[in-house]
């Protein structure tokens, strides 16, 4: 499944509920799922469930952008483009921050 297949996945699925939910709690809901993620990698959870938290903060990222009626494969095309964001290069020759 690409990006733009998932965003239209959780819009047959999910976007009444999120549109009665409104922004702010969806964004909230992510904000709480990416908690649950970083909760599992930092607790060297198994790899399933650091898998399926990563599902999750997608899922609700894409819930958030059809809320804001933005795609977000152009949103990543756009800000990318097969390069870094700020070297424009691939690999990124930025100077690591310590």
């Amino acid at each position: 499944m690409d990006i733009r297949e998932a965003q239209e996945l959780m819009r047959l699925i999910y976007y009444q509920r999120d549109k009665a939910r409104g922004v702010d709690r969806t964004l909230l809901r992510t904000m709480q799922e990416l908690a649950e993620l970083s909760d599992a990698v930092l607790r060297h959870k198994g790899r399933n469930e650091v898998s399926d938290e990563m599902a999750d903060v997608f899922a609700w990222l894409c819930s958030l952008a059809n809320l804001l009626d933005i795609d977000l494969s152009t949103a990543l095309r756009s800000k990318y483009n097969g390069v870094c964001s700020r070297c424009h290069k691939a690999p990124c020759e930025c100077v690591q921050e310590p």
